[in-house]
């Protein structure tokens, strides 16, 4: 009697087991639709940056729109700062629906496609207004729905700016300048390969790590965008900055496509019509804080800023010129080609 109890305990508890799984990754929207014609569903929002962050904006304005086009129909849940999951696993999270929506950098992307680290070759995109007109044309939706292959929905491109350089050895006014040092970079085979090709080199360091391995000298400087090079306060640590826009790390908003396949035509349209709003407040906010920041920085005085000449800056493209080449063929070469077109 003694053994068919214990089985009898082992098999529910398995039995429960197996619903609490399948209850996992689950679409979120009950099968109840509102009188106005939203479903009644929760939609879960993850990104690994602060509330005040340009894309924390961009998260709430999102969240905003939604839940008062629906009437409160459609709750949108926001997880800043990695709090439900962090660079190493929201991916994979999203993948399992256990979130619906994310933004990391493009270049966490790549692994699906290569043509997803187009944004790290060098000078391929000339202005923002190239880089827009870009992003919101078909060969930019072409580039996000590479993606649907492995269950990813592409919704839109976040900004986050051009990058410059900042050191504490020398003004950097052409590539020799560069020669020697050892510069902070997100990784990637493509930044290694430009930093090489200045003789220097590229190494990759945590973001949060980045202040004290240049406190401590373990590293000659970074490359950011200006809004992180002054909330970082680098200027404390580093003595020159130089205006280079050399590349650009964007944002892919991403959802999970069955998630996405599931909605009705009504929610979908409201979903897509508040991206669209949060990505043009994104990209008001990005300029914004970029200008401010900078003006913040040479206000300051602790580091010399140097902005590239036109002269300057024709040396740098002319010394990448073998690494735009190579990147530029393993990538889709249709895309890459519109790019270049719409700067003729």
């Amino acid at each position: 009697m003694k053994k068919i109890k214990a089985s009898y305990v082992l098999t529910a508890c398995l039995v429960a087991l197996l619903i609490v799984i399948s209850g996992c990754g689950k679409n979120t929207a009950s099968s109840e639709t509102s009188s106005n014609g939203y479903p009644k569903m929760t939609i879960k929002l993850s990104h690994v940056v602060a509330e005040d962050d340009p894309k924390g904006k961009m998260a709430t304005k999102f969240k905003e729109i939604v839940e008062k086009k629906s009437e409160g129909s459609i709750t949108v849940k926001v997880y800043p700062n990695g709090q439900l999951y962090g660079d190493e696993n929201e991916i994979q999270a999203l993948q399992s629906n256990n979130v619906q929506i994310i933004a990391p950098q493009t270049t966490k992307l790549a692994g699906f496609d290569e043509s997803m680290e187009l944004f790290d070759i060098p000078f391929l995109f000339k202005d923002e207004d190239v880089l827009y007109k870009f992003e919101d044309s078909d060969a930019g939706q072409d580039l996000l729905k590479k993606l649907e292959g492995d269950g990813i929905k592409g919704l839109a491109f976040w900004p986050n700016g051009f990058k410059h350089i900042t050191n504490s050895e020398r003004e950097i006014k052409e590539p020799s300048d560069l020669k020697g040092l050892k510069i902070r970079t997100h990784g990637g085979e493509i930044l290694n390969d430009s930093y090489k090709q200045f003789g220097a080199a590229s190494t990759k360091i945590a973001f949060n790590d980045v202040y004290q391995a240049l406190q401590l000298g373990t590293i000659d400087g970074q490359e950011n965008n200006l809004t992180n090079i002054k909330s970082q306060s680098y200027d404390e640590v580093q003595k020159y900055l130089s205006l280079t826009n050399h590349t650009r790390t964007e944002y892919g908003l991403v959802a999970n496509k069955k998630w996405w396949d599931g909605l009705n035509d009504k929610t979908q349209k409201l979903v897509s019509e508040a991206v669209d709003a949060a990505t043009k407040k994104g990209r008001e906010l990005a300029k914004k804080e970029s200008d401010e920041a900078l003006k913040e920085i040479e206000a300051a005085g602790k580091m010399k800023v140097h902005e590239l000449t036109e002269e300057e800056h024709e040396k740098f493209v002319e010394a990448l010129k073998p690494v735009i080449d190579k990147w530029s063929k393993k990538m889709d070469s249709e895309i890459i080609q519109r790019i270049l077109d719409m700067q003729k």
